[in-house]
């Protein structure tokens, strides 16, 4: 199943591919007809992704909401495009560049206003909210805070020889 991290890759390719012009959709397939005619020859206004879950917004706030589940895919290729091949769900076709959407779970027309009422149901997208990573420690702030979880002393201080106490290798020295 493609991870969030692919869908929004595939939002910023179809919105540099697609955004800001009216795209030709059809669905050879048949299955998503009325869709496709509800947003054909509409301006492609923008691409985005929740989670798992791609959206193409068209004017007129018509969206198409795409989940690709465990088989489906997008093929792009430079216009002109071939006879469609196998079940295409939906095709969509630009000044340059075409795609074919097969197999997905979910290919529907919603209203803009749908995507929010549906992402609170949904798991938190971790492309947008990914907490800031801590910055890492340098290495002498490890050993001291390894040494003070031990008790005071670092175990593993290569001074140190095998089998005796802090205290005894002051004694020997």
């Amino acid at each position: 199943m493609p991870e969030g991290h692919t869908l929004h890759r595939l939002a910023r390719l179809h919105q540099k591919r697609f955004g800001r012009a009216p795209v030709l959709v059809s669905s050879p397939q048949g299955r998503f007809t009325d869709g496709a005619a509800a947003v054909n020859g509409h301006v492609f206004t923008r691409a985005d992704a929740w989670g798992k879950h791609l959206f193409h917004h068209y004017d007129g706030g018509r969206v198409v909401h795409i989940h690709l589940g465990l088989y489906g895919t997008f093929t792009e290729v430079p216009v002109p495009l071939g006879l469609p091949v196998g079940q295409v769900r939906m095709r969509i076709v630009g000044t340059e560049y075409g795609t074919d959407l097969r197999g997905p779970t979910v290919c529907e027309v919603i209203a803009e206003p749908e995507i929010k009422q549906a992402a609170l149901a949904w798991v938190p997208d971790a492309m947008r909210f990914a907490p800031l990573p801590e910055p890492a420690a340098p290495e002498e702030s490890k050993a001291e805070d390894m040494a003070t979880e031990a008790g005071g002393e670092n175990p593993d201080d290569p001074e140190r020889p095998a089998g005796l106490e802090p205290d005894e290798v002051e004694e020997a020295a």
